[in-house]
């Protein structure tokens, strides 16, 4: 089993910028619905992605720095 290393799951910041629009597009949808539960699994999505340090701790990719440039 090859493990690929922490690095390889970083992803250029245009690219989360795109999520992050197409997410917050999505939310702007659902709120117009009246879909509130969407509203906040968006919200919560965009979070993640905003502040990824939150979703990991240094001993679970010990040597990364989470959100950190290469």
């Amino acid at each position: 089993m090859t493990v690929n290393p922490i690095e390889r799951l970083d992803v250029p910041a245009e690219h989360l910028e795109q999520q992050i629009a197409v997410l917050r597009a999505s939310q702007a949808r659902h709120a117009a619905l009246g879909n509130e539960q969407e509203v906040v699994a968006d919200g919560d999505a965009i979070y993640m992605l905003l502040h990824p340090e939150l979703c990991s701790t240094e001993a679970d990719y010990p040597g990364w720095t989470p959100g950190g440039t290469r």
